[in-house]
């Protein structure tokens, strides 16, 4: 009868996936489109700025969804 050894793993459980707000979901569609002439260069640098937050995990402040949800309805 043979036993067979099993390593544990130093791994933390998998998080389950944390779902998109609609501010993050509209910056990810933006950031697919954000070289589209119809935005100014202003709204290109604010796409970028905060697809770059969201990104490094940052929560988005209700202006700034504001102003992306402005921009999305363009």
């Amino acid at each position: 009868m043979a036993l067979k050894l099993v390593r544990s793993s130093n791994k933390a459980p998998e998080q389950p996936k944390k779902e998109k707000s609609r501010g993050e979901y509209l910056v990810a569609c933006l950031r697919d489109e954000q070289h589209d002439p119809k935005y100014t260069d202003w709204e290109r640098n604010f796409i970028a700025s905060v697809a770059k937050q969201v990104d490094q995990g940052r929560k988005l402040s209700e202006r700034q969804i504001e102003i992306i949800e402005r921009i999305w309805d363009k």
